[in-house]
């Protein structure tokens, strides 16, 4: 039976911060399968400099599989 997805969001108006929180984030992983990423562009949020869009990041991956849950393991 296929293990659930894991799914990990990032929401910022600033698209280098996200791209740092994702950075640090894969680099955290030992090994993830990313099976699908999305992007969408919220509405605008409000700061004193004016109105944004803010950006949303939504990764659904599959953390490292152990040994023991891989089809076909036999303990010796």
């Amino acid at each position: 039976m296929p293990r659930p997805l894991k799914i990990k969001i990032f929401m910022d108006t600033n698209a280098s911060a996200i791209e740092e929180q994702i950075n640090a984030w894969l680099a955290s992983q030992t090994s993830a399968s990313i099976i699908k990423t999305e992007m969408v562009i919220g509405g605008a949020t409000e700061k004193s400099s004016g109105a944004h869009p803010y950006l949303v990041i939504t990764i659904w991956y599959e953390p490292p599989t152990s040994d023991r849950e891989r089809p076909g393991f036999r303990v010796a």
